[in-house]
């Protein structure tokens, strides 16, 4: 699953001065221009020439900081999901929850998205199956990516919850790991047959695993019974 917002991550450490600075600045440009490769021509286009040439240095250069081409890509992803700042560091991504209310309007802003988007949730898709392997660079990338996406969804379950949206008695760790599971699914699916409405699979779902049809099918009937 991807970012809810695409935010600019702020990192809460001093800038560094000296040789580890350059180095880190160094580190953000190559991410930055792996990430606009990849949403220009698509993943599996991508060179490590290319890179190079769009960061403007020597090949020789970049592949010091980014070893091989597989670096490069996690490095791309790295940089949307915000695990890469502006300066090189590696940050902590901290985004406003979507208000409970307001669920559907998120869905509609991940499932909708540009031609250069679909590059990126290929390029997500692809790394999320290389990262199986532990010695893959995208494993440590994607074991912070679901620490976060869980700990998000959890809260919101919660916040739902605590709002009558979601079901009371289910556990909200399991409603947001399963609800994550199906929407991975669902877009992994739909990069291939593209024959269905994601943002209407993936806000379906998220009623069914949430309780929310069952709460408002509850809600209906005490409504009925209240007029009798």
């Amino acid at each position: 699953m991807g970012r809810s917002l695409k935010e600019v991550a702020v990192s809460t450490t001093p800038s560094k001065r000296g040789p580890y600075a350059k180095s880190a600045e160094k580190r953000a440009a190559i991410a930055k221009a792996a990430y606009d490769v990849v949403m220009e021509v698509g993943h599996p286009q991508l060179t490590t020439a290319a890179v190079a040439a769009r960061a403007g240095m020597l090949e020789r250069t970049m592949l010091y900081h980014f070893p091989t081409r597989d670096h490069l890509l996690v490095a791309a992803i790295e940089y949307f999901e915000g695990f890469i700042d502006g300066e090189g560091q590696d940050v902590d991504v901290e985004r406003p929850l979507a208000p409970p209310g307001e669920f559907r309007d998120l869905i509609d802003h991940l499932a909708h998205r540009s031609p250069g988007e679909d590059k990126r949730l290929q390029l997500q898709v692809a790394l999320a199956s290389a990262a199986q392997d532990p010695a893959h660079p995208a494993h440590a990338f994607f074991q912070r990516h679901y620490e976060r996406v869980m700990a998000e969804m959890v809260e919101l379950m919660k916040a739902r919850q605590a709002a009558g949206l979601a079901h009371p008695d289910r556990d909200p760790v399991r409603m947001a790991r399963q609800f994550v599971a199906v929407w991975d699914g669902l877009q992994q699916n739909w990069l291939i047959r593209r024959d269905f409405d994601l943002t209407e699979e993936i806000t379906e779902a998220f009623r069914e695993i949430s309780g929310q049809n069952a709460m408002e099918a509850r809600a209906a009937v005490q409504d009925l019974l209240n007029r009798i």
